[in-house]
């Protein structure tokens, strides 16, 4: 059979298209479960698996890191026309980047998967090869996608105005994931001893866990609720009378007692999730309104505000809100129960910072920590969704969101299947029995 000049061309474009190109995929999005993410992608890897990250740090991933497999990850060979053999992350700015980086107009810095320094991970990291202190040099990138913590219609319209996006426009590109995430209320070390002695909690010894539930004080949502709104109200003024702490504890040395609040971006879905919870802001916008709008930095920032009783430190990533609950003082803010507590107070990484509880029920439990939300005593968890901008973005956020209703070993997470209640893939709904 003869084949003509043409024909032969066709058909090699053909086979070349065919042959998914290996490709580096970026995503953008939630940080607090960076770690799940890579966690996720060493189960696809059936070769080495190497995370490049700009953190010089054994224990921490940072706001940016890139995992690499020797081989394409599994299921991953033709993503959208390419093999993926590496994603990389920037959740510099929390869960809203995902729709900004991809089908907005930001754009974004990405770690290479070259240099660094060769390290193995401990601690959370522990059986990961790392190669730290890589500079985040892939500059000016698009994302395709990533995951939130809770819907991009979840965040205040201005975000949505600034990234140049159209919340109708949305829905299509959103799904929801697998799995749900438990977040919970964390405080200083320092305030979680003062919480202790007022609620007359007695101290764990040294052979004892301080962070478990016999040990956690506990605050009520409007507590908290009383913190976190855009309003000077008396809780800002005056820490020891809501909380009921002990006068030796209540005020210091100049008769006041400095609160901080450690809060992030308008962008992160761990805000977005704590506006949700205590503030009403998503569902809060109907006729009949109830929504409160959270304190922010330019308002309530001890430098704008001249308060010496609030202050409020607001960060982009998850690291940067541990790194405020970590200081001395009395800090709180609330984190996603994957960011477990270390067990020896120290300044630093995943030093000091302590769950109390919520309205008397415990999330952290030093094990899962999603026990009490699965039996349906805890309600501040949301279950997380994916905005995939095309193909190939639907392909890699399937294939992590798979391999984590699977996923064993990651604290504050819970796949969908194994919840007695559900928020019926949307996180306007309330909680009810499945």
């Amino acid at each position: 059979m003869n084949f003509t000049k043409i024909a032969l061309a066709v058909v090699a474009t053909v086979g070349v298209a065919a042959q998914a190109q290996a490709a580096t995929v970026n995503l953008t999005g939630a940080s607090a479960t960076s770690l799940s993410y890579v966690k996720a992608l060493k189960g696809l890897c059936g070769g080495t698996f190497t995370v490049y990250k700009t953190d010089a740090t054994a224990t921490a991933l940072g706001n940016f890191f890139t995992a690499k497999c020797s081989t394409n990850f599994t299921g991953l060979s033709n993503a959208g026309g390419v093999a993926v053999d590496a994603v990389a992350f920037n959740v510099s700015g929390g869960s809203f980047t995902a729709v900004s980086g991809s089908a907005g107009n930001a754009s974004f810095a990405f770690v290479p998967t070259t240099g660094g320094t060769a390290t193995a991970g401990t601690g959370n990291l522990a059986g990961v090869n790392l190669q730290t202190g890589v500079t985040a040099s892939l500059t000016g990138q698009k994302s395709v996608g990533g995951f939130l913590d809770i819907e991009p219609t979840a965040f205040p319209k201005s975000e949505l105005t600034t990234a140049g996006v159209v919340a109708s426009g949305l829905t299509s590109k959103t799904s929801a994931a697998n799995f749900s995430q438990v977040f919970g209320v964390a405080v200083s070390n320092d305030l979680y001893k003062a919480l202790q002695r007022a609620q007359g909690i007695t101290a764990a010894t040294s052979t004892e866990d301080d962070r478990l539930p016999q040990f956690q004080p506990t605050i009520s949502r409007a507590q908290y609720a009383s913190i976190a709104a855009e309003t000077f109200n008396s809780s800002k003024e005056d820490i020891g009378a809501l909380l009921g702490l002990q006068a030796a504890d209540s005020a210091d040395a100049n008769g006041n007692r400095l609160l901080t609040l450690c809060r992030r971006a308008s962008t992160s879905g761990t805000q977005a999730a704590s506006n949700q919870f205590f503030l009403n802001t998503f569902i809060g916008t109907g006729a009949n309104g109830g929504a409160t709008n959270p304190a922010n930095a330019a308002d309530y920032a001890i430098a704008n505000s001249g308060s010496t009783t609030f202050d409020l430190k607001e960060g982009a990533g998850t690291s940067n809100a541990r790194d405020c609950l970590n200081a001395d003082g009395y800090g709180i803010g609330v984190l996603s129960l994957e960011n477990s507590p270390a067990a020896a107070i120290a300044t630093g990484e995943l030093g000091g910072y302590r769950f109390v509880k919520l309205n008397g029920v415990a999330a952290y439990d030093g094990v899962g920590s999603v026990a009490s939300a699965k039996d349906g005593t805890y309600e501040f968890w949301f279950q997380s969704q994916k905005f995939a901008n095309n193909a190939t973005a639907t392909a890699v956020l399937n294939a992590i969101d798979a391999e984590l209703n699977v996923l064993t070993g990651v604290t504050g997470l819970f796949p969908n299947a194994e919840n007695l209640f559900s928020r019926n893939g949307n996180n306007n709904n309330i909680i009810t029995k499945q």
